[in-house]
């Protein structure tokens, strides 16, 4: 009888250490799985980071690699999950180990999208405090460029995108983030010099060609505003800002019937744009064609029109 009982407690034992064995088992595959996710296989990715992360076969760095591995997991799926469920594994990948650098620029990045500015560039100090790859430098310094030109601080801002840059001549990012900061402090020419070799790098790129244009507006330039406005629209059809660019370096010019074909195009894009009615309308007053401007601005702005010009009659 003992010996029935004895040899029925190591078949028990030995099968529970089987189910072990194969449940460790089977959480590495997981882990494997979830570690090497891909785009393509978001959702299986996601399952097997969350089942490798209920084994409880895992801890510290290694548990905080696959909450970082699923938070970056949910970027693949929708808005909401990219957001608010990416959040909560970053975070608790980051308690997991404060040191994970990669998981703290993309909370860095989450903070900027909820512009909480502040946090995005604790994460990002933290981050390089942690020690960084090339890479990650040129990440840190973009995410922590962005938070600081959010919050007015333009200098800080193009320190740490020109740092970028010195990685990687070639980030057209950085160059552009840099040249909005230099025009936001209203170093022009040094805002066109970066869009310059943005657009030398990628000669398609038309937010660049955009960016410039508003350079030489405010150096007011409005040949060239037109002309890179004009390759704007030529690179994308649908440019509203381009097409508004454009209209007001026409209408500036006098030439008004090429501002109002602008504008034309921009409430053929929304036939909601007030701006475009709004100067569409004073375009067709410097013509003198008052009833379409009336008919763009409507009888308040016509009334208040008419008292101007009656007080300036009274006047003189």
């Amino acid at each position: 009888m003992r010996s029935r009982i004895s040899a029925h407690v190591w078949i028990v034992a030995l099968a529970l250490a089987t189910a072990a064995a194969v449940s460790r088992a089977a959480a590495a595959d997981d882990q494997q799985e979830c570690l090497k996710g891909s785009k393509e296989t978001a959702a299986a990715t996601i399952a097997a980071c969350t089942r490798a992360i209920q084994s409880g076969d895992y801890n510290d760095r290694d548990l905080s690699s696959l909450y970082h591995q699923r938070g970056y997991s949910w970027s693949w799926t929708s808005f909401a999950d990219r957001v608010d469920r990416a959040f909560k594994d970053y975070t608790e990948a980051i308690r997991l180990d404060p040191k994970a650098a990669g998981t703290l620029l993309n909370r860095s990045h989450i903070y900027n999208q909820w512009h909480d500015y502040d946090r995005a560039i604790t994460d990002a100090n933290q981050a390089f405090e942690s020690g960084l790859s090339d890479y990650g430098k040129r990440v840190g310094y973009g995410e922590r460029g962005y938070a600081c030109q959010a919050k007015g601080d333009n200098d800080r801002a193009i320190a740490d995108y020109t740092s970028s840059i010195q990685l990687d001549s070639n980030n057209n990012a950085a160059l552009t983030a840099r040249g909005n900061a230099y025009w936001a402090k209203g170093d022009f020419d040094r805002a066109i010099a970066d869009y310059d070799q943005v657009i030398q790098l990628d000669p398609t790129y038309v937010l660049a060609y955009y960016n410039r244009s508003l350079a030489y507006r405010a150096k007011g330039d409005l040949d060239r505003v037109i002309a890179d406005c004009s390759q704007a629209i030529a690179l994308y059809p649908k440019y509203r800002d381009a097409y508004f660019n454009r209209g007001y370096a026409y209408q500036t010019k006098g030439d008004f019937d090429r501002a109002i074909a602008d504008y034309d195009q921009m409430i053929a894009l929304d036939p909601t744009d007030k701006d475009a009615y709004s100067n569409r309308a004073s375009a067709y007053l410097s013509k003198g064609d008052f009833r379409r401007a009336i008919a763009d601005s409507g009888l308040g702005r016509a009334l208040s029109w008419l008292a101007a010009v009656v007080f300036l009659a009274v006047g003189v």
